[in-house]
Order: C-alpha cells, then sequence, then structure tokens
C-alpha cells in the first residue's frame, strides 16, 4: 500500500485470477481524497474503471461526453474508451475505487447490459469498494483473488438492477424473459423456470417471447450460450471442459456434440482456427 496526502493506493497486480489465466485482471484499488487539482487524463485507457463518490463533486468524461457526479453516485469506465476526470475546484470529491482489466471483465459488463452505462446515480458501492480494498490487503494471494472477483460480481449485479429500477417503464413479459436470459446465461435455464418468472404458463411464454424477438426460448438460450462459449474460445485460456462447465452444460462431451451440431466444427477445432492469422483477400 502506498499513501499520499491526496490518495492511497493498493497494488492488486499479484493477484492471479483465481482459474490461472481466466478471471478479472485487477490492476490496483485506493481512495482518493479531496485535492481541487485532481485531474486522471487517459486518451486510450488500458484499464477500466469503477469509482463511487462518497462526497463532494466532479467531473467526468467519456468519449467526449460529460458527466457531473456528487457524492452517491457510481462512475464506470470501460476500457479501450478515453477517460478524462477532474475534482470540482470549490467542492472536490472524495472517492473510492478499484482498476481492472481483461476478457472476462469485459465479457461480464456485456452480460449484465452495462458496457454502454457509464454514470449510476445514487448507487453507493462504496462499502463494496472498500471491501475490495481489505481483502486486496491480505496475504495469500489466490483467496484474496476469489473473494475479489465475489465483490465485483456483486457490484455488477447491483448496477445492472439500478437500470431496470423504472417503476414508470414496465417491462414486457418477454423483456423480462430476456433480460433474465442475458444476466444468468451461465446458469442452466429451463422453459419452465422462465414461465414461472412472469406468471405465464409454457405455451404462453414461449409464444409471447416468439412472438416479439422471432425465436424460441430454447433457440434464444442455446444461441446466446454458444455465441458466449464462442468467445471464451477465441478469446481466453479456458479448457473446453472449463468452457462447459462455465456454462452449466451437463458435461464437456454433451456441450462438444452440441458445438459440432450447431456450429460445424468442435470446440478444439474452432479455437485451432479462430488462432490462425487471416488470409490476404
Amino acid at each position: 500500500m502506498s499513501r499520499t496526502e491526496h490518495e492511497e493506493i493498493i497494488q492488486m497486480g499479484h493477484l492471479a485470477p483465481p482459474d490461472g489465466e481466466n478471471g478479472i485482471l485487477f490492476q490496483m484499488c485506493g481512495t482518493t481524497y479531496p485535492n481541487r487539482n485532481y485531474l486522471i487524463n487517459r486518451p486510450t485507457s488500458t484499464v477500466s474503471c469503477l469509482e463511487t463518490v462518497r462526497s463532494g463533486k466532479g467531473t467526468v468524461i467519456l468519449d467526449g461526453r460529460e458527466y457531473r457526479l456528487s457524492a452517491g453516485d457510481t462512475y464506470l469506465l470501460p476500457e479501450g474508451h478515453s477517460h478524462r476526470y477532474f475534482s470540482d475546484r470549490t467542492d472536490p470529491w472524495e472517492k473510492v475505487w478499484v482498476n481492472f482489466s481483461g476478457v472476462f471483465s469485459r465479457s461480464l459488463l456485456h452480460l449484465w447490459g452495462l458496457d454502454n452505462t457509464c454514470v449510476f446515480r445514487g448507487l453507493d458501492l462504496s462499502p463494496l469498494l472498500l471491501q475490495l480494498q481489505t481483502c486486496a490487503a491480505e496475504g495469500d494471494p489466490i483467496p484474496a483473488a476469489a473473494r475479489c472477483t465475489g465483490i465485483m460480481t456483486e457490484a455488477f449485479t447491483r448496477m445492472a438492477a439500478s437500470l431496470t429500477a423504472h417503476p414508470d417503464l414496465p417491462l414486457t413479459p418477454a423483456q423480462e424473459m430476456r433480460r433474465y436470459i442475458d444476466r444468468h446465461i451461465t446458469e442452466p435455464l429451463r422453459t419452465e423456470q422462465l414461465a414461472t418468472l412472469v406468471g405465464r404458463s409454457v405455451s404462453q411464454a414461449q409464444r409471447l417471447f416468439t412472438a416479439a424477438y422471432h425465436v424460441s426460448l430454447y433457440r434464444y438460450v442455446l444461441d446466446a450460450k454458444l455465441a458466449l462459449a464462442c468467445r471464451l474460445l477465441r478469446e481466453t485460456g479456458m479448457t473446453v471442459r472449463e468452457v462447459a462447465a462455465y456454462l452449466s452444460f451437463e458435461d464437456e462431451f454433451y456441450f462438444s456434440g452440441l458445438f459440432r451440431r450447431k456450429i460445424g466444427i468442435s470446440p478444439s477445432h474452432y479455437r485451432e482456427q479462430t488462432e490462425q492469422p487471416e488470409l490476404p483477400e
């Protein structure tokens, strides 16, 4: 841990993801104390930032779009974008934060529909981010990384929930089922479960979903799982067995057979093909 007059920083690079190279790649976390001259500028950031303002005010500019924040607000700045943020000069903010990166975290943000949202008004995640700091300072990196990943997953869950907290804009049954599928795609999903979620019979739920999205519930779930499987095979080092388990398939043999029938080649062959450089046209 390092501390200055205006900032306390805990390095997290020593925290290996709990499953090897696949997981959230934590960089650092900490607390920024009031400083009227505070300014961060990353033209193309290599890290994602999750931060909650505890007091004071500040400004965030993501890809040229400006947001003004105050106590109790949370903001998320994804990697690969332009980040610029700074304190209000008359009422500088105090905030807690974490920087992270990696394919796994990008997949989680996409899964929860968070990759296109910057500001979460009135969502105070400071207790979770302070808990993250405590875990990051623990001695054994493997269990610490697992606990930190759990904390981040809880933070993402709360952020996703806040996006749909609009009682004046109720979701249709089809939208509610799709939202649930998208957020729980790594879990076992049954049509009966989704029908119960929206208070409909199985046949009614299937008819409503197909009418809204022109695809059956079963096909939508399967396509979503296979799309994520392709991405994990393409962009991570997860084994076929790990991908199958992560997506809640019965076993790697069932997953491999299903993948071959739907995609046309085996998961292993798919990975080999996508690793090859593209030929010039």
